[in-house]
């Protein structure tokens, strides 16, 4: 007899994740062999910026641990 194993919720949510997660790392990468090395270059230069700002979604939430330590 073949035994099953049922995954728990919070596993199959993050190999969800994962999952979407590598599958649109490669659309990106596959999206962005149009363009030139330094097209690729200033993209990824603009994502980190962004980023690094603090403006994206989420950085309000990522501040307030920082800000906690900071005290």
């Amino acid at each position: 007899m073949m035994e099953t194993r049922s995954e728990t919720p919070a596993a199959f949510e993050e190999r969800m994740r994962a999952e979407a997660a590598a599958a649109g790392r490669t659309a990106l990468e596959a999206s962005l062999q149009r363009f030139t090395q330094e097209q690729r270059d200033a993209f990824w230069n603009a994502i980190g910026l962004y980023y690094s700002s603090r403006r994206h979604p989420g950085a309000d939430a990522a501040a307030v641990p920082m800000a906690a330590t900071a005290a």
